[in-house]
Formats: C-alpha cells, structure tokens, sequence
C-alpha cells in the first residue's frame, strides 16, 4: 500500500496520548508517503467546484492579508502573483477517496474525532498568516519546503490584527522553527499558534483536522431529540411543607424541577442525537466517482472501499451511516464493526462477515453511494 497515503507514529501511540495529545507539539520526519494525488492541478479543478469549499489567501509579513473564497474560476488563478498566495480545498477527503484512506493511518483515536483532510498549494511566500486553531491538527508535507514557527498557547484573550475574515495574531513570539520537506509531520494542539510561510513554489500541505463538537450544540442536540418524544408532564411536589416566605424560590424547589426535567432526557434520545451529531459527514460528496482503479492497484487484497464521504459511528444498537441509523442484528454487528473501524476493508476479514443479512445490507450501501466494490461484481465470494 506504499502508492496510498499513510502516515505512522513516530512512538508508540499510548506515549503520545499520554505525552503530546493536546498538550505540545510533535515533529515527526519522514512520517508520511503515498501523497503524490492530487496534483496541483486537481486541486484547482475542486475549486472551481460550487460544492466544494475552497478559499485563496494573499499576504505576507505584516500584511495586508486578503481572502477570497470559491468556488473560483480559471480567471482567478490566471490573475494571481508570481508569489505570496496559498489555495485552501476543504474536505478534499470526501471528494477524493484515495486521500481519505491516510484517515486509516490513525486509528489509535476513534474515528468519531476525525473531521476531514484539507489540503493546501501555495507558491513561494504563501501562508495563511500567524494563527491557532481551536482543534488539533496534523500537517503533513507533501512536496515543496514549509518553514514552520511554532508560538505558545493562545485563547481568546490574545490580541488579534484588525480583519473582518482572518484571525491572525497581531504578535507571535517564536518558540520553535521547523522546515518540514516532503513526508515530514508537525502536529499542532489546539491552542497553540503557527505560522507556516512555502520556502518554494509547489508546496503541498495536507492537514488533517479532528471534530470537536461544541458542547452547546450536542446538548441542543439531546434536548431537541428528548423534547420530539417527550410526553406532557408538569412538575410535581407531593410532601412539600409550608413555606415560610412564599415571594421566594428556595434551593429545594429549583433544584426538585431541574431534576424532574432532566430526568426525561432518556438514554435512548442522547444516543440517537449524539450518533446523528457524530456521523453527519462536514459536506455531501457522494457524487464524487471513486478512482477505483488506483486503489485496486495499490491495495490488491481489498474488495472494498468506502467512498470518502461516508462517516460511519457504530453503536450498541446498529451502524450510523451520514446521520441515519441502521439498526442492526446480534449476526450483523461484526460487519458494522468492522466497516466503522476503517475505510479500506480486506476480503480475507470481509467476507466471512457476510452472512445473508450482512451482504443484503452491503449491497444495499454500495448501491446508495456509502461503499464501492473493488472486485466485481461484489459478490462476499
């Protein structure tokens, strides 16, 4: 699989999680291969996609800094300078499915927190300007130089330069510098500032970003999901005793109605909202075709891939498939688990989870788009 992305750890992923997972930076060189697709060339041809969200950024130093955002058109490109320009292609993952197989390089994290793969091309000077993300990312060099220069952690407080669209840091003191080369990895924590800046033209970054659901939102999430099966209840005070100063609400009753109210949010509603949460893909992509070609090519054990716009979470219950949940039997779970656990899937472990159900549901889901056969016709032979 040496023509497909991957990436591995440089040590052992418990020492990692332990040691750097949102808490430092880790280089890792040579890290990463198989990152030759896309070429440049396919990546403007993404931007020009209405789909597809994409933006240009211009600036360098202390600006000014500009951003556009696509789709673009081959006008836009030919107008750009000879320097001091970065394209940004969101999601690249789920419109490519070659590039959404690196996403299999990091399964010692679940794959619920994995969000998708940008990927960026820049000519000489070109940069995105002094940020932090709020997320944690990998960088990963695919070709040409990225001199990178990592800043201490940053929260809101920190003092921003005055733009509408960018927030960049109006100051960065630099605590590390990096120039990372094809296959070189920098992981960033969320938090922590960096300024990368193409030492040539052809610099090629991907970065893969993780899902870090606000918390705001999955509770809207729960308590929309409980309030839709909700019955009429009101609150309830059998015993009370005579109040003493009736103009007050006391500690007792506001604390006997927060518990009758968050006591009919069920189980059952905050697992329906949190895997439609989890397994909502970050855009629809399924008409994107799949080079299957390439992939068979590169991977000639496996019969199936699943298409990179699919986001799969598998439950107690059954398999979410881009928030729809597909309940599934005691003999089909080793095939939801399975599918969930990556997205390139070997016939040697496939097949013999493929009992009648389990390839009726298959064949269900490579005919709506989630999964594509490899080896046809896909028959769990």
């Amino acid at each position: 699989m040496t023509d497909l992305p991957h990436f591995t750890l440089p040590l052992p992923a418990e020492a990692f999680l332990r040691d750097y997972w949102q808490q430092k930076p880790l280089l890792a060189r040579g890290a990463a291969g198989g990152l030759t697709r896309p070429d440049p060339d396919t990546l403007a041809g993404l931007a020009l996609e209405e789909c597809v969200e994409s933006r240009i950024i211009e600036g360098a130093g202390s600006g000014p800094w500009s951003v556009r955002h696509g789709p673009f058109s081959e006008a836009d490109f030919q107008a750009l300078p000879e320097q001091d320009w970065t394209l940004l292609v969101q999601s690249v993952d789920h419109c490519l499915t070659d590039v959404s197989l690196l996403l299999d390089s990091f399964t010692f994290l679940p794959g619920w927190r994995l969000e998708d793969v940008m990927i960026s091309y820049a000519v000489r000077g070109g940069s995105v300007g002094p940020h932090f993300d709020q997320y944690d990312v990998f960088l990963i060099q695919a070709s040409g130089q990225r001199r990178w220069k990592i800043g201490p952690h940053c929260d809101e407080q920190t003092a921003l330069q005055p733009h509408d669209s960018l927030k960049l840091l109006a100051d960065m003191p630099v605590l590390e510098e990096h120039l990372l080369g094809p296959g070189d990895v920098l992981y960033i924590p969320p938090g922590v500032a960096h300024y990368g800046v193409a030492e040539d033209d052809d610099c090629v970054t991907w970065s893969v970003g993780f899902r870090a659901p606000h918390l705001g939102e999955v509770l809207a999430r729960i308590t929309d999901e409980a309030l839709a099966d909700m019955p009429e209840q009101l609150f309830q005070d059998i015993g009370r005793t005579v109040t003493s100063e009736p103009g007050r609400l006391d500690e007792t009753d506001a604390k006997r109605l927060c518990e009758q109210a968050l006591a009919l949010i069920t189980s059952k509603a905050t697992q329906q909202a949190i895997g439609q949460l989890l397994s909502e893909p970050r855009v629809s992509a399924l008409d994107f075709e799949v080079d299957s070609g390439h992939i068979r090519g590169a991977a000639p054990h496996a019969s199936l891939v699943r298409h990179g716009s699919t986001r799969l979470v598998m439950d107690a219950t059954g398999l979410w498939i881009n928030g729809e949940h597909w309940p599934l039997s005691l003999e089909t779970m080793p095939l939801g688990t399975y599918l969930a656990s990556r997205r390139l899937y070997s016939a040697a472990t496939l097949h013999p989870l493929l009992d009648t159900n389990g390839r009726a549901l298959l064949h269900e889901w490579i005919e709506q788009g989630y999964f594509v056969a490899l080896r046809e016709p896909f028959d769990g032979q």
